[in-house]
């Protein structure tokens, strides 16, 4: 408790920094390795006068001729798709709503600072920035550049529109995880008082919140560096998403071992243990999107995180997971009594909403505007992960349906040992 009010303090006294900071390397040339134009960032702007600025280095100094014939380009999300269709590259500052010369610095130094405002009245804007070399001259082939980018909103919050509120619902988020583990240990606590001992799936699903509150803790820690430097700790984001998307791999592998018949038509795992070696395959394959999907940097069409190949990769495990849990189910149900087909059925629809919470959103989120894609996706997948959480502790640590059902109900007698939780083959 202790820890997490300091932290949460933190987050509400640190000071801002100046913007956005963003730093990238690109090439520029009028070859098939180098574009003579090329994206630099975006940065979603609310409402009032928004300013960015931007700087630019040379990584191999000397292989420009005219240092004045580089141009910033800035375009608006409207136009920005239309943009990127245009063949020839240097004919896409048409679309562009302001164009201005840029300089280098010499010998590899930055060169001056370019700044300018965007004004909105209406509604909030992604901006997408990109670098020309239309008019320039090189050396010896590519132009190696560093580009600095700092953005900031009109009230100063460096926070692009899209993850403006970030701050805020992460720290309700984690307020509320808080209790959450507060009565989950109550509630294991009462169990345990009652049978002497904790089931394994109790204990596994203790790790999983215990996991997801931990991760909870390093994504704020992050937004704190990034309200700090504007940059924030790439490694702390990265760790928080995979550590989130191991423990959900372990939170889904515990409803398909269920629906294969463990606690329900069997008390030991016994041959299904074959399959927890696929869930831990399953598992590193997540983690290293997440890594791959971190090493990639920022692209002008990723807003929520799940676009592209990673995006696509784990729609395909989910579905799959969500079919294998399907077939589980029914043949586990066909094998067992009316009552137990019975459970199955109701656990199967709200099991559901666990598997079918990421396909739903991935397929919805790409109709709406850019800057309300992440809000919407994170929203819709924590609220998910929220009802899994509160319906599985319900359903392991309350004597309800699944309590009747399963091993679960093998309470000792009063002077006998604790219950192994036996459930005949």
């Amino acid at each position: 408790g202790a820890f997490l009010a300091v932290l949460l303090t933190a987050l509400l006294q640190l000071p801002l920094c100046a913007a956005k900071v963003h730093v990238v390397q690109v090439r520029l040339g009028n070859n098939a390795t180098a574009s003579r134009w090329q994206f630099v960032g975006k940065f979603g702007f609310g409402l009032g006068t928004g300013k960015y600025q931007m700087r630019i280095r040379e990584l191999a100094p000397g292989r420009l001729i005219e240092a004045g014939k580089l141009e910033i380009e800035a375009y608006l999300d409207e136009d920005w798709p239309a943009a990127e269709t245009v063949p020839v590259p240097c004919h896409r500052r048409a679309y562009s709503k302001r164009v201005r010369p840029a300089s280098v610095g010499v010998g590899g130094g930055w060169g001056p600072w370019h700044k300018g405002g965007i004004t909105q009245a209406v509604r909030p804007h992604v901006w997408y920035f990109a670098l020309a070399a239309c008019g320039a001259e090189f050396l010896g082939g590519a132009l190696e550049l560093e580009v600095e980018f700092q953005a900031m909103q009109d009230s100063g919050s460096h926070f692009s529109i899209e993850s403006e509120w970030s701050q805020q619902s992460g720290a309700l988020i984690l307020l509320g995880f808080s209790a959450f583990l507060v009565d989950f240990r109550r509630r294991c606590h009462r169990f345990w008082s009652k049978t002497g001992t904790l089931h394994p799936v109790i204990w596994t699903m203790a790790g999983v919140v215990v996991s997801q509150y931990i991760a909870q803790v390093m994504h704020i820690a992050h937004l704190l560096l990034y309200r700090y430097n504007g940059i924030g700790n790439r490694l702390l984001e990265g760790l928080a998403e995979a550590v989130v998307m191991s423990s959900q791999v372990v939170q889904t592998s515990l409803m398909i071992i269920i629906a294969m018949g463990y606690t329900l038509t069997r008390s030991t795992l016994g041959d299904l243990r074959v399959f927890l070696p696929v869930c831990g395959m399953v598992a590193i394959m997540q983690v290293a999107l997440v890594v791959l999907d971190k090493m990639q940097g920022e692209a002008a069409h990723t807003f929520s995180g799940h676009e592209g190949m990673k995006g696509w990769a784990l729609l395909m495990i989910r579905l799959a997971l969500f079919m294998w849990f399907q077939l589980a189910a029914q043949s586990t149900a066909s094998k067992g009594s009316s009552r137990l087909a019975l459970f199955l059925d109701k656990f199967q629809k709200a099991a559901s909403l666990h598997f079918l919470a990421y396909p739903l959103t991935f397929f919805v989120v790409p109709f709406l505007a850019p800057y309300l894609r992440k809000p919407v996706m994170e929203f819709a997948l924590m609220a998910a992960q929220v009802c899994s959480n509160i319906w599985m502790a319900s359903l392991f640590l309350d004597r309800g349906a699944y309590f009747e059902a399963s091993s679960l109900s093998a309470s000792p007698l009063p002077g006998r040992s604790p219950p192994e939780f036996f459930k005949s083959e």
